[in-house]
Parts: C-alpha cells; sequence; structure tokens
C-alpha cells in the first residue's frame, strides 16, 4: 500500500450537492480542503430537482441565486388534485416564493465551479473504503483503478450519501424503515399536457408528482401501490400503463431522458458527530421524496456546518461549536422525516378514513389562510428555525429565526443582508448612536461586518429591534435594544465564536 499525506484540514467524502456546497463554504474561510468521490463524473440524470425558497436565499448570500435563477424554470404554486387545492408559495416574505426546478446536475456543476475557483480540489473516480481516527488526526484509505493509498486531514466530513461509508466507521446506527411500495422516476415529454407546472394527483391507487422543467419534458415521480417490486430497468411502456392507471387517460409519455425506480426509505443516523467524523445530507438522514426536501437539507447542513468547522479548524472557537451543527440540524431533519412519513402514508392509503382525512386535511390547508401560510411556510424552508439558540432568558422571539435579505439605509445607497453575508462572516446591524458595539473586535475583522443603519421598507418585525446580529447562515443570533446590546451582546458573539 502507497502511504501519501494529504496537506489538507478537511477531507470530505462526497461531490454531491451538500459536498460541494460544504467545499465552497470552508474554502471561501481559507480551509484547506480536498473532495473525493467514487463517482467519475457528475450527475448527468435531473435528479433531485427543486429547490425551495430558503435554499435559494442561502444560495443568494453567496451569490450564487442569479445563475441558478438563469438555468432554471420559477414554480411558484403547486396544485394536489385533491379538492382542487391550490399552495400559492408567492405569498411568501421573500424573493424566493417558488420551487426553483433545476436538474441536479446543474446545481453540481454551479456548485463545484464556485468550490474549485476557491482553490478546492475535487478528485473523481477515487473511493473511500475506509477511515479512522487516530488522535487529532482521521486516516483515510483511497481507492483508484486498483490502487491504494492513505491519506490524512484533521477533519473528515462525510456527505456519501445513503449508504455511507464514514457513518459506518462512526458506528452510527441509522434507524428507520423501508415503505411497502416504489416509486417510479421517469423524465419525459407528455403528448397530453397539464395545465399546471407542478401537480401532485392523489388517487386511490396511488400517487404520480408532475413536475415541468419548462423545456418540453415532465419529471413524472410514481408511487403505484399494487406495483411489486422489479430489478428490470424502468420502460416507456411501463411508464405508459402507469400513467394510464392513475391519470384515468392516455397522457402519451415519450423520449424518455433518465428512469429509475427504488425504494423509499425513511432513516436518521442515531448521531452526527464522533470526534473529528461529521456526516451530513443523505449519510445523516434520507426520508419520503413527497416535498422535494432531500437536496434542500443537504444544501443547508452544509450552510450550517461550514462556517463553524471553518472557526474550529482556524483556532477560532473549541471543537464544542460542532456539536450545535447536528443538535439545530437533527432536529430539522426529524421534522421533515415525520412530516413527510405522515404525508405519504395518509397520501398512498386505499382505506376509507384515510381518504376522507386527506382531502379534508388538503382542503383546509390549502383554503385557511393562516394554516396555507404554515404549510408554504415549511416546506419551502423559510420557517425553518433553531429554538436552542434562544434559549436564553429574556431573548428576543426573533433569535434562532431566519434573517429576509433586509434592506438597510444608512449613509449613501442602502445594503442588503444577503450581499452582506457573503464574506462568510456575521453581520451586524446597529441603528443606533453610541459607543461602538463590540469594541473588541477590529474593524478589518472580516469576520464581522457592520451596517450602520435602519431596516427600511416593509420589513414587519425585524424593524422594531435597535440591533441585530446576524450569523453566517443566515439566521438571527442576537437582537433588541442598544442598551441591551451593550451588556449582552459581547457575550453572544463570544459564544460562536470562542465557543
Amino acid at each position: 500500500m502507497d502511504k501519501k499525506t494529504a496537506a489538507y484540514d478537511v477531507i470530505i467524502a462526497g461531490a454531491g450537492p451538500t459536498g460541494l456546497m460544504l467545499a465552497g463554504e470552508l474554502a471561501m474561510a481559507g480551509v484547506r480542503c480536498r473532495v473525493v468521490e467514487r463517482r467519475e463524473d457528475r450527475t448527468r440524470e435531473s435528479r433531485a430537482l427543486g429547490l425551495h425558497g430558503r435554499t435559494m436565499e442561502v444560495l443568494n448570500m453567496r451569490g450564487l441565486a442569479e445563475e441558478v435563477l438563469a438555468r432554471a424554470n420559477p414554480v411558484p404554486r403547486v396544485r394536489v388534485s385533491l379538492g382542487d387545492s391550490l399552495f400559492d408559495m408567492g405569498r411568501l416574505a421573500t424573493d424566493y416564493g417558488q420551487l426553483t426546478i433545476i436538474p441536479q446536475g446543474e446545481t453540481e456543476e454551479i456548485l463545484e465551479k464556485r468550490a474549485t475557483g476557491l482553490g478546492v480540489v475535487v478528485d473523481r473516480g477515487v473511493a473511500l473504503t475506509d477511515c479512522r481516527q487516530e488522535g487529532r488526526i482521521v486516516s483515510v484509505t483511497l481507492e483508484q483503478d486498483g490502487r491504494e493509498w492513505e491519506e490524512t486531514a484533521s477533519w473528515l466530513v462525510g456527505c456519501d450519501g445513503s449508504r455511507s461509508r464514514v457513518r459506518e466507521a462512526m458506528g452510527a446506527e441509522f434507524t428507520g424503515a423501508t415503505y411497502p411500495y416504489t416509486i417510479i422516476v421517469a423524465d419525459v415529454k407528455l403528448g397530453t399536457p397539464l395545465d399546471d407546472q407542478l401537480l401532485i394527483r392523489v388517487g386511490r391507487a396511488g400517487l404520480v408528482v408532475a413536475t415541468d422543467f419548462g423545456n418540453g419534458w415532465y419529471r413524472m415521480g410514481v408511487i403505484d401501490r399494487d406495483k411489486p417490486w422489479s430489478d428490470n430497468p424502468v420502460t416507456l411502456a411501463e411508464v405508459d400503463q402507469t400513467l394510464r392507471k392513475l391519470f384515468g387517460k392516455d397522457m402519451r409519455p415519450s423520449e424518455p431522458l433518465w428512469t429509475s425506480r427504488f425504494h423509499i426509505q425513511e432513516r436518521q443516523a442515531s448521531f452526527y458527530r464522533k470526534g473529528r467524523m461529521v456526516i451530513a445530507g443523505d449519510a445523516a438522514h434520507v426520508h419520503s421524496p413527497l416535498g422535494g426536501q432531500g437536496l434542500n437539507l443537504g444544501i443547508q447542513d452544509a450552510m450550517n456546518l461550514g462556517w463553524k468547522l471553518s472557526a474550529v479548524v482556524k483556532g477560532r472557537s473549541a471543537d464544542d461549536l460542532i456539536d450545535t451543527f447536528a443538535e439545530e440540524r437533527r432536529r430539522v431533519s426529524q421534522g421533515v422525516i415525520k412530516v413527510t412519513d405522515i404525508a405519504t402514508r395518509m397520501m398512498t392509503s386505499d382505506r376509507l378514513p384515510a381518504r376522507i382525512a386527506r382531502k379534508a386535511v388538503m382542503t383546509v390547508a390549502s383554503r385557511v389562510p393562516a394554516t396555507h401560510q404554515t404549510a408554504v411556510g415549511h416546506l419551502s424552508g423559510i420557517y425553518t428555525s433553531y429554538p436552542s439558540m434562544g434559549a436564553a432568558a429574556g431573548a428576543s422571539p426573533l433569535v434562532g429565526t431566519r434573517v429576509p435579505d433586509l434592506k438597510i439605509a444608512g449613509r449613501g445607497t442602502p445594503q442588503r443582508v444577503h450581499e452582506a453575508l457573503r464574506q462568510g462572516g456575521f453581520v451586524l446591524i446597529d441603528s443606533g448612536t453610541g459607543a461602538p458595539l463590540l469594541p473588541s473586535v477590529p474593524e478589518t475583522d472580516v469576520n464581522l461586518v457592520r451596517l450602520a443603519g435602519r431596516v427600511v421598507a416593509d420589513s414587519g418585525q425585524w424593524r422594531k429591534p435597535e440591533v441585530i446580529l446576524i450569523r453566517p447562515d443566515g439566521y438571527c443570533a442576537w437582537a433588541g435594544t442598544r442598551a441591551r446590546a451593550q451588556a449582552e451582546l459581547s457575550n453572544t458573539y463570544l459564544r460562536w465564536i470562542q465557543a
């Protein structure tokens, strides 16, 4: 075996969206990072194809949203056939009130271009076959074309999917269940066009999710309760037959670009970190694809972990900061698993109580304004929050919630929060006057951007605090009056920078 030592702070296993997003975050902070990927090429199939509102905000915080939109088909509304229910994401208080339809391969291309432009090495065709921690070093065994060697790094992050080798090496259980039915996916043209860009058609036999790519092709994701598992490839004839059954008419599918079938699972790792090995994305959690959350959770995992791991590697924070990644993101994925499990079972059941319940639930959720807003808010990730951040007595209810792209008016041209976050540091909004806040942090410190001015336009509750401190991942770390900030802000900042 060849012995080889790599001069990297972090090795990432997996060059999917989660791994590439994380690599970009680390490299932006000056962390020496390498990505190894067993596949020879980027994903060529569409696979995961919907970016929700919060994910688009995250990409905007890193200057990537415009390129994504230039390649995408924005879909603001989702129609569910039950009671002709319509869910309008355009009502959300965000610039991205939509499901942004873009093939996974193109998302990966955008994220990889950013990462490699920052100096990340992405080695494809290289499989991680083993890993172990030895003190403060992680050793990994890599294999390519029959040649095997070892490399070392200070940290290893497994973004290597549901069959994660890193998770296995950590000894984390991947508990959960496999559903008794399978899903068929086909990207095809339809001779019978649909009136909606995104339609969930539910019937007694199962359901189909039809998504318009905007270029003549549709993604058809089908759950047929009565269809047995098969190891055979999905054929166009099978797609045609299944769509006839679920739509009750000939949809005339043709020119398939990609087809697949797979079991639906819901699983979560028992822990996300062991020493200097961490997992994220599908390596940490998988769930029903209903709602299109998988890729979105992975990118947001990377956004949460990236700045924290960078701070630890650079010596600004203790290792314990990584534990907040597991605490915050594990709670989010638990919630998604619970909701998608209930929805999938209810939507695919042929029992009368379930059929009655799903129609009633969809009708109320789509037509009662408050319920509708809650449903699309959670679906889009806009309502995702981290309650543990606001555990301190007297904390503002804004702490732990996502900060929108606020406009700050001070001297000169108004500034936007998401643009200020593109440096990858904290952002401090101060609308008051007096002695500088956080005086121990030099004005030249790139880890803190100061915005002097007040929140303008229709920003609701965000106009009330005089001072707002925002984490690099766009969540509120502190909010309140300037008087309280003089007493509390330094401790809050040190909580994250010197955990």
